[in-house]
């Protein structure tokens, strides 16, 4: 095992040390908190998630129904073939809306964004 080099990292003055054990004392104590906030946020994360899937999906059908195949896609859109595959098959992709429009306009579609009242109640 390595030993840790003692030189990479300053040794911290007595104010620095107490700041830093401040801060460890802050964080576990709102570590339930935290826990409760990510259970509360779990299901909204998924739910993008869904929506970004249900959008490449559409993408990748409009693909192949245009008789345009990755490899081609990759030429139209300049961006590597790899990358394709890993968007029309991920599970949680997160793709810049810049990304979607180069490949909707490489296989001759546009991306229309609507902006509609929810029909839930918002969190805000």
């Amino acid at each position: 095992m390595l030993k840790p080099d003692r030189n990479a990292y300053p040794s911290m003055t007595d104010e620095e040390r107490k700041q830093f054990q401040l801060a460890l004392a802050e964080e576990a104590a709102a570590k339930e908190d935290n826990i409760a906030a990510a259970k509360m946020m779990a299901p909204k994360v998924v739910e993008a998630c869904e929506e970004a899937v249900a959008i490449v999906q559409k993408l990748r059908e409009a693909r192949e129904a245009a008789g345009v195949s990755l490899a081609e896609l990759a030429v139209r859109t300049g961006i590597l073939k790899s990358a394709l595959s890993r968007l029309e098959n991920s599970k949680a992709p997160n793709p810049t809306l810049a990304y979607l429009q180069r490949y909707a306009s490489a296989i001759g579609s546009q991306i229309v964004i609507a902006l509609e009242p929810r029909t839930d109640k918002p969190d805000i």
